[in-house]
């Protein structure tokens, strides 16, 4: 089966910005998270080989999740401009590359990314720093997580997804329901941590499941369950990637590049990238 490799460009970017030694060019542009992004970016070409490639960024525009909740999101830290001053030339050395983007306002990264592993007949293969992404493994879809820099990878596929994570795919989403996340501020049930939620999912497999049986469950854990059970679900829904959002991309679109032309290597002149110079 042909290969999709879907990358999640804010996540890599903003891994490789803090994996990679700061350095600018000359005129001291700063150029350390393209450099990381790119040299990460040529050892998936040049190892998966895969016949399709598509990298996914977030935009500014607010999505169902910001409209569901106002605290989405609402603790996270502006970008440092160090990082943000190199988003857009990376999608410029992207385009040069032939190497397709998808964006859209009003549709997160992890939604394109759940979207386009579940529109076409390919295994696709996610790479992210994104946990929000495991639930997207199936038969189908693998997940690399960086779980440093950009280079020390876990992967996670149907076979081996429990022996790794102990749940299943699908109940990440619960899993989140009840223990909330912290960096997308997604509330969870105040008071449950990742061993109780992990425990409760254990004995009762879901969010439903939980609530089903709610009075086998007791003391202080009850209590928290009963008291929370609309944050509970709320989250659940900020939680779960869309995987069916309409976007206009047909896989003949996302062909990964065979080679780079002179526009690619003109802009590594640029950003003094001397060692990529020689690739093909």
């Amino acid at each position: 089966m042909d290969k999709l490799v879907l990358i999640d460009g804010n996540s890599l970017l903003n891994r490789a910005f803090y994996a990679t030694p700061v350095f600018t060019t000359r005129d001291g542009v700063p150029t350390n998270a393209i450099f990381g992004f790119s040299k990460f970016l040529f050892k998936i070409l040049q190892e998966s080989k895969p016949e399709y490639m598509v990298v996914a960024f977030d935009l500014k525009a607010p999505t169902f999740r910001h409209k569901m909740y106002g605290g989405y999101k609402a603790t996270r830290k502006p970008m440092p401009e160090e990082l943000a001053v190199q988003l857009e030339p990376l999608k410029n050395l992207l385009k040069a590359m032939n190497i397709t983007i998808c964006q859209q306002e009003g549709i997160e990264a992890d939604d394109i990314l759940g979207t386009l592993s579940n529109k076409f007949d390919v295994h696709s293969y996610v790479y992210t720093g994104d946990r929000d992404s495991y639930q997207l493994v199936d038969e189908r879809t693998d997940v690399y997580y960086t779980k440093r820099g950009v280079t020390d990878l876990l992967r996670l596929s149907i076979e081996n997804f429990k022996a790794e994570t102990g749940l299943s795919p699908s109940q990440i989403v619960d899993l989140k329901a009840l223990q909330g996340d912290k960096s997308d501020n997604i509330p969870g049930v105040p008071g449950v941590g990742e061993k109780t939620a992990t425990d409760l999912l254990v004995n009762y497999s879901t969010l439903d499941g939980i609530y089903e049986n709610i009075d086998k469950i007791k003391g202080a854990t009850h209590e928290k369950l009963v008291n929370n059970k609309e944050l509970a679900y709320l989250s659940y829904k900020l939680a779960t990637i869309d995987r069916n959002c309409s976007l206009d991309i047909k896989l003949e679109d996302c062909k990964a590049p065979a080679k780079f032309n002179g526009e690619v290597k003109r802009i590594f002149a640029d950003l003094e990238f001397k060692s990529f110079m020689g690739l093909d």
